[in-house]
């Protein structure tokens, strides 16, 4: 299935008028994973489904970056993931639709600071309940920005991940306890949602990914080990 992240790079590179020189210019990357060729891990692409969807929201500086993890959510979740480009005050239509759609139950993941309504912390009550979780893709100055700025996403309930479940992963040091990557946040909304397989290999997803952009950064293959080994048998 078509990887609805790579669908809209491919379109941005079409419009550009300039060429994009990414950090590593020098590096042959693969065109799906943006990794080193040799650091790739197109082959450990878990194909997971899902009763709940993600929309990623991005920043436009977002889209071209080899080190944006929101498209892991897209591989692993391709027909259950939406991505558009974050537009302060002329949104795309399709996603303005789906936020009123009265069949869908739609939050915008974000810590909640006082500044907009807010979602209950507890796990979904129906496990049957089909949830979409607006992700907005950008650095934490930039995702605080889009969120502030967009009075469209006004009266969209804000979902605050539970501390607990935030401590009990933390892969990366961030400047708040809060912050996470986009994959992490991803991962854990699975969790909340009791989707537990479907999270635990999408955070599989987002190590293996850190361990191969190591390696990319170090010009060499990414040892190989127990994760990948376990990534290959749930694709099996």
């Amino acid at each position: 299935m078509t990887n609805p992240f790579n669908t809209l790079r491919d379109r941005r590179l079409a419009e550009a008028t300039r060429e994009f020189h990414a950090r590593g210019k020098s590096v042959v990357r693969c065109p799906t994973c943006q990794l080193a060729q040799y650091a790739c891990i197109c082959p450990y692409r878990p194909e997971l489904s899902s009763r709940n969807e993600f929309v990623l929201l991005l920043h436009r500086n977002e889209v071209f970056k080899p080190t944006n993890t929101g498209r892991l959510i897209a591989d692993a979740l391709p027909a259950n993931t939406r991505v558009s480009c974050w537009h302060r005050t002329e949104p795309e239509p399709e996603l303005l639709a789906l936020l009123a759609d009265p069949q869908r139950h739609c939050c915008v993941v974000f810590p909640d600071d006082g500044d907009g309504p807010s979602q209950a912390h507890a796990p979904l009550a129906d496990p049957l309940q089909h949830t979409t979780f607006l992700l907005l893709d950008g650095t934490w100055k930039q995702g605080r920005r889009m969120l502030r700025l967009s009075r469209w996403l006004d009266q969209v309930p804000r979902l605050t991940l539970p501390d607990a479940l935030v401590r009990g992963y933390a892969v990366r040091k961030s400047l708040h306890e809060h912050q996470l990557a986009t994959a992490e946040a991803g991962a854990l909304c699975l969790a909340l949602a009791g989707e537990t397989a479907q999270s635990e290999t999408l955070l599989d997803y987002f190590s293996l990914f850190n361990l191969h952009y190591k390696a990319t950064r170090g010009c060499c293959p990414a040892p190989l080990g127990d994760l990948h080994q376990r990534l290959l048998r749930k694709r099996g």
